[in-house]
């Protein structure tokens, strides 16, 4: 079963994602963001870059863990529902 899950979850972040997030807004959000981000990192020292990297590191791991079982969670729900 988790390898089914896995597939799924790698079908759902590589096809139906991508698809989700294809407009305007969402591209002008993250160009902003990346802009933003570019100065905020241009204004710190070595020393704090190497902590901000550390943490976002982190972060990431975090988040996609996170992510992973609000997925697992909604793939639950939906076959749940399918059996009704």
């Amino acid at each position: 079963m988790e390898d089914f899950i896995n597939a799924l979850y790698g079908y759902t972040q590589e096809i139906q994602v991508p698809r989700c997030l294809a407009n305007t807004e969402y591209r002008q959000a993250i160009e902003k963001l990346v802009s933003e981000w570019d100065e905020f990192c241009a204004s710190l020292t070595k020393e704090q870059n190497q902590q901000l990297d550390a943490l976002m590191t982190k972060k990431g791991v975090i988040g996609l863990m996170e992510e992973q079982a609000a997925f697992c969670s909604a793939l639950s729900i939906g076959i749940s529902l399918g059996r009704l």
